[in-house]
């Protein structure tokens, strides 16, 4: 497989390993949470801070990633990710001391930092070069599934057995992820070229500071709205009760992800990433004002979980995208472990910044703050709009290669 050139049959299995490894571990203690507290009789701080503890590990262990993968390959990676991912929930079930919970989210974390999103969009940068900008949108539109496929799946699960056996047909799934990797083609593993004394002229230091510029605003960027992100979806039921609104209200969350993933696939991936990010700065804080106007009428309750549910599902599009263009692609992985870092370290915080801003300001006071907050996050993308105005760099993220063959 050579670089821009990437068929059906990968996506597809690259689209599906997101699939499952999301539903397996992120969306796992949601729908057996309940279960483990009743069975252990543990609290439901220690229950569910091994999301938290995973999270934190994923920041640690973030800018290692870059180099292992220039190394090891992006599908080698994703491999051992996803298999530390199946043996911690088969050591999960076997779990029954506190000190052996966090343990496994210890390697769950590691696990998950390997083989969800992130490691998924560098595998197919690797693999597609500059022009990876309609692949990601394709894989996180299956990514996106996996809330709706494994709550269901789980809930039925916990129906017919406990959780210990449930976290066991988990890891089983988690098996399958793999197989779906072992179908995957390996990528061109090419170090950049190793620029001679001639070339490191005036221009190209400007160009490196730019980079490193260009790189401290989109670290900045990611992680505040991974921040917004997880704290707003962690407490997204209470909101929904404050609103007087059913949960399945909250499957119009889901719809309007996937609807503007969807969206943005139809559309041949043709918006720039530098655009996209302007418009969903932009966007971000008008869905929580929308919110704030859920007290006055369920109209507008409902446009806000409807928006920002769209919204929130084109942050992880710009997440991936955005390096295409403000970097060099071969230097992906790298950059992109570094710079996510302080991501993972903010969304681990979220969920207890959220419950004490919920605490003290209740919902109309934490949605307003939500907003004074994406303010910055839409500054910041006015920022890197105005730094990257240029067509070559709308250019090289339009570089998109005909994704050939749907033979799924």
């Amino acid at each position: 497989m050579t670089d821009r050139h990437l068929t059906g049959r990968p996506l597809f299995c690259i689209g599906m390993t997101q699939l499952i490894n999301w539903g397996i571990t992120f969306y796992m203690p949601g729908v057996f949470g309940t279960a483990i507290m009743a069975d252990t009789g543990w609290s439901p701080v220690l229950t569910f801070s091994g999301l938290t503890i995973a999270m934190l590990v994923m920041g640690i262990v973030s800018p290692l990633t870059g180099p292992l993968m220039a190394r090891t390959g992006g599908r080698t990676l994703m491999m051992a990710g996803t298999s530390a991912i199946v043996l911690s929930c088969f050591l999960m079930a076997v779990t029954h001391s506190t000190a052996s919970w966090i343990a496994v989210w210890l390697l769950m974390g590691a696990g998950m930092r390997l083989a969800l999103y992130d490691a998924a969009f560098a595998l197919l940068v690797e693999i597609a070069g500059p022009g990876a900008r309609r692949a990601v949108s394709l894989v996180t539109l299956l990514g996106g599934l996996a809330s709706a496929v494994f709550w269901p799946a789980g809930a039925a699960l916990l129906r017919i057995t406990d959780w210990r056996h449930a976290v066991i047909v988990y890891g089983c799934a988690g098996i399958v992820s793999l197989l779906f990797l072992s179908a995957v083609p390996a990528g061109n593993r090419r170090q950049p070229p190793v620029a001679g004394p001639s070339a490191l002229t005036a221009s190209g230091k400007a160009e490196d500071r730019k980079a490193f510029i260009s790189g401290l605003w989109y670290a900045t960027l990611i992680a505040l709205i991974s921040f917004v992100s997880t704290g707003v979806s962690t407490h997204f039921p209470q909101i929904l009760v404050a609103y007087g609104m059913s949960a399945v209200t909250g499957m119009l969350w889901g719809i309007g992800q996937v609807s503007a993933r969807l969206l943005d696939v139809a559309s041949g991936a043709r918006t720039s990433a530098i655009r996209l990010s302007l418009v969903t700065g932009v966007l971000l804080p008008v869905c929580f004002l929308a919110g704030l106007a859920g007290n006055v009428t369920p109209v507008a309750a409902a446009i806000f979980i409807l928006s920002y549910g769209a919204v929130n599902g084109m942050t992880t599009v710009v997440k991936a995208a955005l390096p295409l263009v403000l970097f060099d692609p071969q230097q992906y992985a790298r950059r992109t472990g570094v710079l996510l870092s302080p991501a993972f370290f903010l969304a681990a915080l979220a969920p207890s910044a959220y419950a004490i801003l919920l605490a003290r300001y209740g919902i109309p006071g934490t949605l307003l703050i939500s907003a004074i907050l994406t303010l910055f996050i839409t500054a910041i993308s006015i920022v890197i709009w105005r730094r990257h105005p240029s067509p070559a760099g709308r250019n090289r993220d339009k570089s998109v290669p005909s994704i050939q063959g749907e033979n799924f």
